[in-house]
């Protein structure tokens, strides 16, 4: 069937497949890499990437809410943990779909006795978990230790921040009560910083998309994703001349201009405006005037001919601007960047 869509989000389904391997490499045999799948797996789809994963050989899978949890059975029968917990009166749910829950909290603990649980312990992020002091007591109020124990970093992606070391020295003061539990503490960027810290499961995500979980250095993972949006009308514009709402840019030239179908309502983020790139061929299309829910302008006047015209697409993210590097422009993070894209784009798989 024809698309009429004015953007394409385009996902690389043999990348995902060796993202997956370089990360199962990267942590041994030992060690489960388990795919974090929530927000639809990172604004990815998770149709497209969760039978990916599993024909690269993943067997756990983690998501946030219990209704993702809803969406990722129709396409697996694996364990499928969900991070924030049980909400009441889902017990059963959780039961009969042989979901896995999170326990944070002494409460949760007390109430949960219907099967597996994971532990979550707080080592420094002061968000979800138990704090290590409420461990013992809520160790004392149960008899149904937990499958795994987990905790999670608050600042793995900065390679020489030593809470990293200091949270890994907290859990194990709290892990040696549970000697015989499984033990995940590393999400993407931790598997890359200590191999002693990848233990009996790692949480892969944002590696598996395609985003730089080392920063210091060059991106260890393949692209997952290209986005393009289409022109849909160029101009000629005076010097002098403003460009959007608000006339937030005045031309200091006279300009070609590009209008494309790609706005904040199909997530590129209206703090792009004035500041953001897209591509052309390779040569950047700066974001002239405000980002709108629809549309963006971008100036053509510095690529060289033949230009483009109505129907030809331009780079979002790509070979010359990454997901990362997009969302420095944008003054955000990769993470924002993928979970943002809208469903109004086509999903084109390779």
């Amino acid at each position: 069937m024809t698309s009429y869509k004015s953007s394409r989000i385009i996902l690389d389904h043999t990348a995902l497949i060796n993202n997956f391997k370089r990360l199962k490499q990267e942590v041994g045999k030992l060690c489960e890499v388990a795919g974090v799948v929530k927000a639809n797996a990172y604004g990815l789809g998770t149709e497209i990437v969760i039978p990916a994963l599993i024909e690269a050989g993943c067997t756990f899978f983690y998501v946030a809410h219990l209704e993702e949890a809803f969406e990722v059975r129709k396409l697996t029968s694996a364990p499928i943990a969900v991070l924030n917990g049980v909400p009441s009166g889902s017990e059963n749910d959780f039961v009969a779909n042989k979901f896995i829950p999170v326990l944070n909290s002494p409460d949760d603990i007390r109430a949960w006795s219907n099967g597996p649980s994971i532990w979550h312990v707080d080592t420094g992020m002061n968000r979800l978990g138990l704090g290590t002091n409420e461990f013992s007591s809520a160790l004392a109020s149960t008899s149904h230790l937990p499958h795994i124990l987990m905790t999670h970093f608050v600042a793995s992606d900065e390679i020489d921040n030593p809470l990293n070391a200091e949270q890994v020295r907290r859990f194990d003061d709290v892990a040696k009560s549970l000697p015989n539990t499984a033990q995940s503490i590393c999400n993407s960027s931790g598997i890359f910083r200590h191999s002693t810290w990848h233990r009996q499961q790692v949480r892969s995500g944002m590696a598996l998309y395609g985003l730089n979980p080392t920063p210091e250095t060059e991106n260890p993972m393949h692209p997952v994703v290209r986005v393009e949006t289409k022109i849909l009308q160029t101009r000629h514009a005076k010097a002098g001349e403003t460009v959007g709402y608000n006339a937030t840019r005045s031309l200091n030239r006279d300009s070609i201009l590009a209008t494309v179908g790609l706005g904040y309502a199909d997530g590129f983020l209206r703090s792009g405006s004035n500041r953001a790139s897209l591509y052309w061929q390779g040569h950047s299309c700066p974001v002239v005037g405000r980002v709108s829910m629809d549309l963006i302008v971008v100036d053509l006047t510095d690529c060289p001919s033949p230009l483009p015209h109505a129907g030809d697409w331009l780079e979002v993210i790509g070979p010359k601007q990454s997901a990362d590097t997009l969302a420095t422009s944008l003054g955000t993070i990769g993470y924002e960047v993928l979970t943002s894209l809208n469903l109004r784009a086509e999903r084109v798989t390779l």
